[in-house]
């Protein structure tokens, strides 16, 4: 023993090992094993997190590349009924010049007709007048 009285360890060291080894089975049982059991509980929890949100993202990006396509369908769709509905405006707008023009012409046929007769009935009158009318005329010029 005179050893370890050369290294400096006394009879207390012994007593003080005694003691920390009790303190270290005593810290190990009450406090570090439920700590470790509660870390490996939140790691197990927060790994199952990680692949739920893993999952989760990648249902998100499914469905968001249903829903791009579901929109560009719809768009297709929306694009096609706005295409056939101008057709049909632009159809019905050129059946409707179409039938007023052909309205306006009709009219102004009818009317170039009436007023074509009535040149002529005014010109009729009018050559029937003329020898009245002249006959006066020249009655007044010769004094009669």
């Amino acid at each position: 023993m005179d050893i370890f009285g050369q290294l400096g360890i006394n009879p207390t060291t012994g007593i003080q090992f005694v003691f920390f080894a009790i303190a270290l089975l005593f810290l190990s049982k009450v406090v570090f094993a439920p700590y470790a059991n509660a870390l490996e509980e939140r790691e197990k929890k927060t790994k199952g997190g990680e692949e739920l949100a893993l999952e989760y993202q990648a249902k998100a990006i499914q469905l968001q590349s249903e829903y791009e396509s579901k929109i560009r369908h719809l768009n297709n769709d929306m694009k096609n009924i706005v295409d056939l509905s101008k057709s049909d405006a632009s159809r019905h707008y050129d059946s409707a010049i179409e039938k007023s023009r052909l309205e306006a012409e009709k009219l102004v046929n009818e009317n170039r007709q009436k007023i074509l007769k009535e040149i002529e009935s005014v010109s009729m009158e009018l050559r029937a007048q003329t020898q009245t009318i002249a006959l006066s005329i020249t009655s007044k010029l010769l004094g009669k």
